[in-house]
Parts: C-alpha cells; structure tokens; sequence
C-alpha cells in the first residue's frame, strides 16, 4: 500500500521536481497513516484496557513515540551511513 506514492514517479521517463514533490508527499502521508490506524490507535486501547479511561493511557503512549524518535536519532547521529549527495556520515 506505501508504494502507491511511487507509482508516478515509476511512469515517468524523467520527472520533474513537482511530480517527485508531489509523489513523496504522498508517500509520507500514507505512511504517516498507517502508523496512526496500524500502530497507534489499536496501542491507545490495548493501554486503555490495562489502566482505564484516564490521562495514562496516552501519556503511555506518548512516551513510547518520543523514546522510538529519540533511538532514531542516536542511530542517526553514531551509526555510520552514507548519503547519495553528501557521503559518508557518522564516527
């Protein structure tokens, strides 16, 4: 299902700067949404069922975006990697 953002780009001989725009977008929204319904709402009420209907739930919730961005970034910022544009980045 996210790889229907990459379709328009797939059809083109070339494609302008627009299109691509256009074709990323569209995949960051889909993928954006299917962490919402897939990930999000059903985590919300399996803590629901466990602590009530009170503000733990999604402070619960919460917390685990926030630490799941935070690994992210340490990753990011000391696992090597290379970038097409800018090289290799990292220790």
């Amino acid at each position: 299902m996210t790889a229907i953002g990459a379709l328009p780009v797939l059809f083109t001989k070339t494609p302008n700067r627009g299109v691509q725009d256009l074709a990323l977008g569209f995949a960051a929204g889909v993928m954006l949404a299917a962490s919402f319904f897939s990930l999000i709402i059903p985590s919300l009420e399996a803590s629901e069922l466990r602590y009530g209907d009170s503000f733990v739930p999604a402070a619960i919730v919460c917390a685990a975006i926030l630490l799941g961005m935070g690994t992210v970034a340490l990753l990011n910022e000391f696992l090597p990697h290379e970038h097409f544009d800018q090289g290799r980045e990292g220790p």
